[in-house]
């Protein structure tokens, strides 16, 4: 068969990745379990040495070491010359500037695995979205999943969503990448990731302000509940599937984010509810919280679809119109009763 001819040889056993971060790192380290060679590309030159003569990311991830199957080069064009699968690690909002960095590196045959969860903040775009915007020609598939970066580096059971619309990518990947600690399930619907990705941070931020404000154990059910109902209905409004959102980048990904006081989205949230309302910490917040973000760009995305998002659109209301924790659960409580279901 031609085709899988060719599809083994695109995927021989070697990865690139960009960025390396804590998530580009642990992504590293699972790659190479899974028996492969990996370069990864760093923009900090201290990183590059540090991988490439103490087998550590000292900046990043100080306390966990890195076989010698990964290397590191501060040259892009070098990873895009080892590997023809390529990891993305860099945040979603840094994923353009990224993606134009290596726009003339990326071949055919290329594979472009986005890994960052978010939605692009200045034009409320998927980073596949982005991708066809700057490098049309690169095959994209995606990995999105609940496992926070250190567990995944520590080796710590985790469970991801692979996607590709184009066939028998997602099946490689899966291939190359899985190992008894790190499970992919396969879909070709590669909006239910990044929906879901993106849009439990915010429910992450709320269900962290349920907790704050001491609304009890029902309300947080409550809200992650109605909150999946939310990132139901945008990536169907989008074209993605209810199965794909029942899986691990959905389900999994907002049990995990919005349950969990290790989430940063969570933790955030945590405080706003505590205080009562967000000014003050949002001028004090130093942390990339990914949720802040994507509540602009989620409410902005929903209301070109026409479609009803109340918990987002209060998340968004709380972070930027000054909107009071009570004043927000009074309108969010105080909605038309309806039948349940997407």
């Amino acid at each position: 068969n031609m085709q899988h001819k060719e599809l083994e040889e695109k995927f021989m056993k070697r990865i690139g990745i960009i960025g390396t971060g804590i998530w580009g790192t642990a992504l590293a380290l699972t790659a190479a379990r899974a028996g492969n060679d990996v370069l990864c590309w760093a923009r900090e030159q201290e990183v590059v040495d540090s991988v490439n003569q103490k087998h550590v990311n000292k900046m990043f991830l100080p306390d966990i070491p890195l076989p010698d199957a990964i290397r590191a080069s501060a040259d892009i064009a070098d990873v895009f010359a080892f590997a023809k699968v390529i990891l993305l690690t860099t945040s979603a909002q840094w994923t353009r500037l990224m993606l134009k960095q290596m726009k003339s590196y990326v071949k055919e045959d290329t594979v472009i695995v986005l890994c960052a969860k978010g939605i692009e903040v200045e034009t409320g775009k998927m980073l596949s979205e982005v991708l066809q915007e700057e490098i049309p020609y690169a095959a994209v598939a995606i990995l999105s999943g609940p496992g926070f970066a250190v567990d995944v580096a520590k080796q710590k059971l985790a469970s991801v969503t692979i996607a590709c619309a184009k066939e028998g990518i997602a099946s490689e990947l899966a291939n190359m990448l899985g190992t008894p600690y790190f499970r992919p399930y396969l879909t070709a619907d590669m909006i239910s990731p990044q929906i879901g990705g993106s849009v439990k941070n915010v429910i992450a931020i709320a269900s962290g302000v349920v907790e704050g404000a001491k609304l009890g154990d029902g309300a947080r059910a409550a809200l992650i509940t109605r909150g999946f109902n939310e990132m139901v209905r945008l990536s169907k409004a989008l074209g993605g599937t209810l199965r794909t959102m029942m899986g691990m980048s959905g389900m999994g990904d907002l049990v995990l984010t919005a349950n969990c006081a290790t989430s940063r989205n969570f933790s955030f949230g945590y405080e706003v509810g505590a205080c009562g309302h967000a000014e003050k910490l949002l001028e004090e917040n130093t942390r990339t919280v990914e949720g802040i973000y994507t509540a602009k760009a989620v409410v902005k995305r929903a209301h070109e679809l026409g479609i009803e998002m109340p918990i987002c659109e209060t998340v968004n209301k709380v972070l930027f119109s000054g909107l009071s924790i009570n004043e927000a659960m009074d309108e969010l409580m105080s909605r038309p009763y309806k039948e349940e279901g997407f």
